[in-house]
């Protein structure tokens, strides 16, 4: 019997609505998948810190209270073992000032927050999916998914 380890997902975001659409959404998933939520970036930077298992990849809100997506993105990236964390921003933005800071501060992938379910699930498969491919930085023409 084989073991395989479930997805350990961390998803920063202050939308109740939003993170209960993820989780639902990820439940849609063949994949085993683990969801640690952060309300805001604060949370998810205490939650970075506290952990021993750190995850495979984390889902960034841009619009959050306390500390917003960006200023996350550029603490996680400066901070020892998440340099090559997989990290996704969501944002209902695509505002180029936006997605270009994202780039410029290590984002891997700057997606759109999908207008609908099925939407979503196909953002988190292909994120989920290509894990591997997102390690490394995409080029600016693959960085940025609208809907």
């Amino acid at each position: 019997m084989s073991y395989v380890k479930p997805f350990r997902i961390l998803l920063a975001d202050d939308d109740d609505d939003d993170t209960f659409l993820f989780r639902e959404a990820l439940g849609q998933l063949p994949a085993e998948s683990e969801l640690l939520i952060a309300g805001n970036g604060m949370e998810l930077m205490l939650l970075l810190h506290a952990e021993e298992l750190k995850p495979d990849i984390i889902f960034l809100d841009m619009n959050m209270p306390v500390k917003n997506g960006l200023e996350c993105l550029t603490e996680i990236r400066a901070t020892p073992g998440f340099e090559q964390t997989p990290i996704v921003i969501l944002s209902t933005s695509i505002a180029r000032y936006l997605w270009e800071s994202a780039y410029n501060s290590g984002a891997n992938l700057y997606i759109q927050k999908p207008t609908s379910f099925a939407g979503l699930v196909e953002v988190l498969q292909k994120c989920l999916s290509e894990r591997v491919n997102l390690a490394s930085t995409p080029d600016v023409e693959q960085f940025l998914i609208t809907n």
